[in-house]
């Protein structure tokens, strides 16, 4: 892989490009299928792919092919050289100089014994404990990947990063009505005897249960509510959109100047998760990943441009992977439940896109009423309104148990002051 992709690169160069970079996937997978609340199928599939990037005066080009062979690369390049002639010039365009590593993490050989057994282990503890809860969908999966990637500029990195990677979707059905689907996943670097411990997929089936059973939510109010781990990813995901590249570039990030100020409770940490199950050390962009506090108790460090955006605002440039983690707190979730005097557990936000400045209005899917620190009936047709960035500055509880989602950790929260209807 590495000799094609130099070859590659020089063939770019050769072609007129000033600078370029080539990256050589290898794709191995081995997954075993459940559907309807039965194992369906077990297939393994390989692949390849190589994605080309070149640059002349200043304009870039981008392809990929899957087909490697001689010919196929040759005529993706002279495609590529007549392309770049219609983009349009920017000196933010460049490759990543100077990086270099091997690495190699996870299981590179897959068990499938061990995916059967996970499988039927977690079909049949299903059927004897919550016999209504229908999987719709799910998958234990073994994938390594190996990726080569060289750039004009002298990067060569290599990777090779196994890991066991599960989803399941599912929703549960009974004489009083079908829930709302759930859904939950992640990586791991081994199986263990039993999935239904990981991931909060527990929690996700014992709830999916009783929503069967849901009421409107009557008269507007004012509360707290609590969020699941994947509920608490829709807010990471903002957070992340806003110091990188679209809302950088645009001018619509809500913290273009906020390094160094304080944008959430100062019980909110988040750390880059390198060490994370399936994380490749280095990014697309072909940098190693560096250590970062984004956010450390409540204060931004530092803005996530990509060499591309930093060079575009002049802004310094820190590289990271797709990986991040909440620190947790020092409070249990049953606390967190009792602190209520009105507001609900939420298991997914379903808002779409919030405003520029961090508005939304939303349904609460797989959620649950919460009153006098007690948990109550599930909710129908609910919605919270609020901003965003406000649910940072207004966190008042964070439990210290983490859920670790391979390339996410992440807690529970407890946001207050949101609006009900």
């Amino acid at each position: 892989m590495k000799a094609l992709a130099k070859d590659t690169l020089a063939q770019l160069l050769q072609a007129g490009f000033d600078d370029a970079r080539v990256t050589i996937t290898e794709s191995d997978s081995h997954e075993l299928n459940v559907a309807h609340n039965h194992a369906s199928l077990m297939r393994s599939t390989s692949n390849q792919t190589m994605a080309l990037l070149g640059i002349k005066d200043q304009r870039k080009v981008t392809a990929s092919v899957s087909n490697l062979t001689d010919g196929a690369i040759s005529d993706v390049i002279a495609n590529m050289i007549r392309d770049v002639a219609t983009a349009p010039q920017d000196e933010a365009n460049a490759v990543a100089p100077e990086q270099t590593g091997e690495f190699s993490k996870g299981p590179t050989t897959v068990d499938r014994e061990a995916m059967a057994a996970v499988v039927q282990n977690f079909l049949a503890l299903r059927s004897e404990r919550y016999p209504t809860f229908q999987v719709e969908e799910a998958a234990v999966k073994h994938s390594l990947d190996t990726t080569v990637l060289v750039t004009s500029k002298n990067t060569e990195l290599k990777s090779s990063i196994g890991s066991y990677d599960v989803s399941l979707m599912g929703s549960s059905k009974d004489e009083h009505g079908t829930s709302s689907f759930n859904y939950t996943g992640g990586s791991m670097d081994a199986l263990p005897e039993q999935l239904i411990e990981h991931f909060e997929l527990e929690n996700l089936i014992e709830n999916s249960v009783q929503e069967t059973q849901n009421r409107l939510l009557g008269e507007k109010f004012v509360g707290d509510v609590i969020l699941t781990p994947m509920a608490v990813m829709d807010l990471l995901e903002w957070l992340l959109d806003q110091v990188s590249d679209y809302s950088l570039i645009s001018g619509t990030s809500v913290y273009q100047n906020s390094v160094g100020s304080n944008i959430a409770s100062s019980l909110l940490t988040v750390r880059q998760h390198l060490q994370g199950s399936g994380v490749n050390p280095f990014n697309g962009e072909g940098f190693v990943a560096e250590p970062i506090t984004l956010v450390e108790n409540g204060k931004l460090t530092s803005l996530l441009p990509s060499y591309y955006g930093s060079r575009k605002l002049d802004l310094p440039h820190t590289p990271v992977s797709s990986a991040w983690a909440i620190e947790g707190g020092d409070i249990s979730r049953t606390e967190m439940v009792a602190g209520v005097k009105k507001g609900a557990l939420v298991g997914r936000l379903s808002m779409g896109s919030p405003a520029a400045n961090g508005d939304f209005s939303g349904v609460i899917k797989n959620s649950f009423l919460l009153e006098n620190g007690e948990r109550s009936t599930a909710l129908s047709e609910t919605m919270i309104t609020g901003n965003v960035a406000q649910m940072l500055q207004d966190i008042v509880a964070i439990s210290r148990d983490v859920t670790d989602y391979g390339s996410h950790q992440l807690p529970w929260l407890k946001v207050q002051g949101l609006k009900f209807s």
